[in-house]
């Protein structure tokens, strides 16, 4: 029987409701997703009898998210606050002691904290921090979200001095004040525009625009299942490809790796990782996935790799995957309710599910991830 640690305490867990596991064991915690997901498959028509595996853990389960997006509230009558929208409301729970951030990215949080507590000219209008790391954790990203549509003027110098693990700085003007925190054009206002993630020997570069995983840690051994379940060939092909995560870690095992990308940010991340690292067999096609069926059959791929938003992939994406003469496909997922929809899709197309497994992508949430591994009939 695994052992896991004791139970995270976290002084704001009452308040903030955002790590809505904190506290449980972290064995029942795993059980715990591993049952929404089986429940959420079999309430889906025609899959079947699935073999679910355990729920693959973090090797960390506190410290380990590299991104936060904390909201801020300033008040000519209350100190400021970084952190939490309360559940189901938007009451700001100031969270100076958050359990999850990586802890270089906790103590940007409270410089700029204290940057407002000093009333050091950081404009009203500011809304949220947007702070991110990649493999080095002292060298950190952050946008500075201002709900705005003209740039005020602001504290650069003043910021970076206090905060001395960030090394560049940008900033998003975002006047809507919706639940969409970055939106719009990200303009660069100091110092470095990215970050960089080390994996698989290679180093990604991660623009402030482009989605990576929170959770560094998990990515060696998802990448290792991966690997052992595609077992290499001719062709790779890699959907929703993002900056390159798993085309670029897999692309010693294929002849060729076709990453296909509709984010231009993130394209541009692709192409920078692949020069600097000198990797060769790699393409890329910059258009969204839904306008690039033609190529997808073209890529005449033995193995797939597919990793879409939670929206999932939409029909016309399943169906010309079962079309193809692709004889492995990887499905990693952010939502268990689209995963299933997506998985009836191919199974009636001709593939077979071999394995599905939950991975805790994110500890003491409730956010359940999963990887799917289908053959061909």
């Amino acid at each position: 029987m695994t052992s896991y640690p004791m139970p995270i305490e976290c002084p704001h867990a009452e308040d903030c409701g955002a790590c809505g596991l904190l506290g449980r064991d972290y064995g029942d915690q795993l059980a715990s997703k591993s049952r929404v997901l089986a429940d959420t498959l079999r309430q889906q028509k025609g899959l079947g009898r699935i073999e679910l595996l355990p729920c693959l853990p973090s090797p960390q389960l506190s410290s380990y998210r590299n991104r936060a997006k904390m909201a801020v509230g300033i008040s000519k009558f209350h100190p400021p606050k970084i952190g939490y929208f309360r559940a189901g409301s938007r009451e700001i729970t100031d969270a100076p002691q958050c359990r999850v951030l990586v802890r270089e990215i906790l103590e940007t949080s409270r410089s700029l904290r204290d940057l407002l507590l000093q009333g050091m000219g950081v404009p009203r209008q500011l809304r949220h921090v947007d702070i991110r790391c990649g493999s080095e954790p002292r060298r950190q990203h952050l946008i500075l979200v201002i709900r705005s549509e003209e740039m005020p003027r602001l504290p650069i110098d003043r910021i970076r001095r206090a905060c001395r693990h960030v090394d560049g700085i940008s900033v998003n003007l975002n006047p809507s004040g919706g639940a969409q925190v970055i939106k719009g054009a990200i303009r660069h206002q100091w110092g470095a525009r990215e970050v960089f993630v080390k994996t698989a020997d290679v180093s990604l570069r991660v623009s402030p625009g482009s989605f990576f995983q929170v959770n560094l840690s998990l990515l060696p051994e998802v990448h290792r299942l991966m690997g052992s379940f595609l077992q290499g060939g001719q062709n790779l092909l890699d959907l929703y490809s993002g900056v390159g995560t798993h085309g670029l870690a897999l692309h010693r095992q294929f002849e060729k790796v076709v990453c296909i990308e509709g984010v231009r940010i993130a394209v541009a991340d692709t192409k920078a990782s692949l020069k600097a690292n000198r990797i060769g067999n790699v393409k890329v096609i910059a258009k969204p996935v839904e306008r690039s069926l033609e190529p997808l059959l073209a890529a005449d791929a033995d193995c797939v790799v597919m990793n879409p938003s939670r929206a999932g992939a939409r029909p016309e994406v399943c169906n010309t995957l079962n079309q193809s003469a692709a004889k492995r496909l990887v499905y990693l997922s952010c939502d268990a309710k689209t995963l299933s929809r997506d998985l009836a899709l191919l199974v009636q197309g001709g593939f077979r599910i071999q394995t599905v497994q939950a991975i805790d992508m994110m500890p003491q949430t409730r956010q359940v991830e999963a990887m799917a591994l289908l053959r061909r009939a």
